[in-house]
């Protein structure tokens, strides 16, 4: 058996479905193989491009295979998936695989939502709990330096992604802007994604000097908003996202 095969087995074992069903009795299986599939997706233990073969997912489930459409239909609608249509009855499903053109797309989507949390944060301090950002700030800077100084013993790319995509989160939610982080959690599971590829993407060339300015660039924005300066919050977010694209299309 290849190592894929073993790899899609663990990931795809009934066990999942009883486990989860364990501590929610009332959990759809449709749900459960959802938060599986995404889970993988995210963390790319599924391969960006990879086909979803639904029998086969069903199969070794050991459920139907109505479920695991559903699910796979759901993480299209959500953009972790695409769908190919080769004829009108037969439909093949990808995991998403994002393109130069996607990810600028992204990107500009991020650093609208964000740069404007980054204001708007700045222009009332007093909306967000500042020692909190400065600890997440800290963390980033922390797991960054140490990747850059040493990237065998330094914090693994999970924790790195976890405490960078918590500092976005807690800025943009902390706008208490309805309309900001209905825009944002519209697009929740495609930024997750961009998360883990930024983080994937940045560290593919361990330049130290790059992960090093990336490290502390959380920490300027944090000042610029404990400052109350909207505009120049505004561009350390402009600056720090637009850094993480550069690093990503001429890493990746």
């Amino acid at each position: 058996m290849s190592e894929q095969s073993k790899r899609l087995e663990q990931i795809f074992h009934p066990d999942r479905i009883k486990n989860a069903q364990k501590v929610n009795p009332f959990a759809k299986i449709s749900d459960i193989v959802y938060d599986v599939l995404a889970e993988a997706i995210l963390s790319a233990t599924i391969s960006p491009g990879s086909r979803l073969n639904i029998a086969s997912i069903a199969e070794m489930m050991q459920i139907s295979r109505t479920p695991v459409f559903a699910a796979v239909l759901r993480l299209k609608d959500n953009g972790l998936v695409i769908e190919s249509c080769e004829t009108e009855k037969y439909h093949r499903y990808f995991v998403l695989d994002i393109s130069n053109e996607s990810l600028s797309d992204l990107f500009i989507a991020r650093k609208a939502i964000e740069a404007t949390a980054a204001a708007i944060c700045a222009n009332n301090v007093a909306l967000l709990n500042i020692e909190k950002l400065k600890k997440l700030a800290r963390e980033f800077q922390t797991v960054w330096s140490a990747y850059a100084n040493d990237d065998k013993s330094a914090p693994s790319f999970s924790e790195r992604e976890s405490v960078d995509k918590e500092f976005h989160e807690y800025l943009v939610i902390s706008t208490k802007n309805k309309y900001l982080i209905d825009m944002y959690q519209s697009l929740h599971e495609s930024l997750s994604y961009l998360s883990v590829r930024t983080c994937e993407f940045v560290a593919a060339k361990n330049e130290r000097e790059n992960l090093l300015i990336l490290s502390s660039q959380h920490m300027s924005i944090c000042r610029a908003i404990e400052s109350g300066f909207p505009e120049v919050a505004r561009q350390a977010m402009e600056k720090h996202i637009d850094f993480c694209h550069r690093r990503c299309l001429m890493n990746r």
